[in-house]
């Protein structure tokens, strides 16, 4: 049986960022995917993916994003590739929205810098935008996009040279403890190791079941449209952009050549798993995108170029879930990304690989724990071992 220090499962943003730090630290590394690389079946696939400093789901994410920003900037000096591009991102619902109020409390308790924009100033600088008279706008300039192909080549290849085995197409089938560690099996023998990170996102949902995760799997359409102007979205001037409407909340990109205008509704989908999703892209599906552009953005509905299908991965409260296994020592976990996780993957490889040789990280993360869903009696029982170091010892 060949031994590792630690078993990576899963190589999406996550896992291949966790490979890499933990090899970067000087691991032995084994890697385990079940498909190829890039592949279309989880969440990770796509050419592009977002990055944004001001984050309106909880303010909390702001120190973690500020580190995601200094840690792309690493990767794409060692791997010599340019991976993100900072233009500015937008953010349009109605006045009192709960997603401006949280763009700004985020920017305001970390002194962000943003800017307010009425809807003639909206319409000024951004033409191809349709900002009704009681909606309002919000601008940061550090909002970007991540060559989200090349960042998780970036990864694994960077994880590589460090000695990682990184081995796509081979199946984690299950794994049990032993007295030496982990015992992980597949389909080409057993691996042991003193650690495995399960890095998994829609297919964690069933491979957690044992300590009643509440992860659940939803599909979402993304779609690409032609613009009758692709000027109006140019991604010179503008990078990523969220509306917040009353029929529902939509993400999307400037017309990137080849891409065109790349639009998503984020927050309703079908509830599924990577068995039972529905892959084909439907007439209605793209009618509600297409709907949205028509009322908000006129310019951009020309025609489709493609759509595809992501699952995302959900919590009840839409956060990110870092944590340890209760009962299995030494296995470490994240999951839940909700489709805004990958800017965040190179900060939680680090976090994964703090937790895996020190059992602690100093990066604020006891908002990510799974403690939060989990009964009182439950948590007073099991100790809480995935906690920064700052709340671990009191310290400011």
């Amino acid at each position: 049986m060949t031994s590792f220090d630690v078993i990576v499962i899963g190589l999406g943003a996550m896992g291949g960022a966790a490979a890499y730090h933990c090899a970067k630290r000087g691991l032995r590394v084994l890697g385990l995917d079940a498909n190829p690389p890039c592949h279309a079946l989880g969440s990770s696939h796509g050419t592009t993916r977002a990055i944004r400093e001001t984050y309106f789901e909880a303010p909390e994410y702001v120190p973690l994003v500020q580190r995601s920003y200094e840690l792309w900037a690493d990767l794409e000096r060692d791997f010599g590739h340019p991976l993100l591009t900072t233009t500015g991102a937008l953010y349009l619902a109605p006045k009192q929205s709960p997603l401006l109020r949280g763009v700004t409390a985020a920017a305001d308790q970390f002194n962000l810098a943003y800017e307010r924009l009425a809807p003639a100033q909206v319409a000024d600088r951004f033409p191809g935008f349709k900002l009704p008279s009681d909606f309002a706008a919000v601008y940061e300039s550090r909002g970007g996009i991540l060559q989200a192909e090349v960042c998780l080549k970036a990864h694994v290849e960077l994880a590589r040279r460090l000695g990682a085995d990184l081995r796509f197409g081979l199946a984690a089938r299950k794994w049990r403890r032993t007295t030496g560690g982990i015992v992980v099996t597949t389909a080409a023998g057993e691996f042991e190791a003193s650690n495995v990170i399960l890095t998994l996102e829609p297919w964690a949902c069933e491979a957690l079941g044992d300590i009643e995760l509440p992860l659940t799997g939803r599909r979402v359409t993304v779609v690409h449209f032609d613009a009758f102007d692709s000027s109006a979205y140019d991604a010179a001037t503008l990078s990523v952009y969220f509306w917040a409407t009353p029929q529902g909340v939509f993400a999307g990109f400037p017309h990137v050549d080849g891409e065109g205008v790349k639009v998503m509704r984020h927050d309703a989908g079908d509830v599924c798993t990577p068995a039972t999703v529905r892959r084909e892209v439907s007439d209605s599906d793209v009618d509600e995108v297409a709907q949205f552009l028509d009322r908000y953005m006129p310019l951009a509905n020309r025609r489709v170029r493609r759509s595809y299908v992501c699952l995302y991965t959900m919590t009840p409260d839409n956060h990110f879930i870092v944590d340890r296994h209760p009962e299995l020592p030494g296995l470490v976990y994240a999951g839940g990304f909700y489709g805004h996780g990958f800017k965040f993957a190179p900060v939680i490889g680090e976090i994964l690989a703090d937790l895996t040789i020190d059992g602690a990280t100093d990066h604020p993360i006891g908002f990510l724990s799974a403690d939060r869903f989990r009964s009182p009696a439950r948590v007073s029982a099991e100790s809480r071992t995935n906690q920064s170091r700052d709340q671990k010892t009191g310290s400011d």
